[in-house]
């Protein structure tokens, strides 16, 4: 049986930097249908990138069924060598799976608690992220 795909993002792509923001909680074949939307996305654009920003802010985890689905889309992930990837509004329990996730790469992964301690750290990642909250949460189904 085919579930309902659960799960809504947004993406901002600037050049090498590419901008998520995730809201409510995942299940498999949300998982499997952001991940197509990445790559649809990634692929259309000439530019290169090799570092993101996560905005984990309204994002409620993932449902259990969609944890191996995760584990495959980083495993891509971690082949495209990013530079790095920062994480806003990562609870306790993300921050641990999502290290776990990330273990082996040579990525730089840094976990903010909020915007405002981000924006201190990264400065000129704020008008990208202002672009990023201007787009509409979407799913493409």
């Amino acid at each position: 049986m085919k579930f309902k795909a659960h799960g809504l993002w947004r993406v901002y792509m600037e050049s090498p930097t590419i901008y998520i923001a995730l809201k409510g909680a995942f299940n498999r074949e949300g998982v499997i249908d952001f991940e197509s939307d990445m790559l649809k996305r990634v692929v259309a654009q000439p530019a290169q990138y090799d570092s993101a920003v996560l905005d984990l802010t309204e994002f409620e985890m993932s449902t259990p069924d969609s944890l191996e689905a995760t584990r495959e889309y980083f495993e891509g992930v971690k082949q495209r060598n990013y530079a790095w990837v920062d994480y806003i509004g990562v609870n306790s329990i993300a921050e641990k799976l999502l290290k776990q996730m990330w273990q082996g790469a040579k990525t730089e992964i840094c976990f903010f608690p909020n915007e405002t301690m981000y924006f201190a750290a990264k400065p000129k990642q704020k008008k990208p992220l202002l672009e990023l909250s201007q787009i509409s949460f979407e799913h493409p189904h």
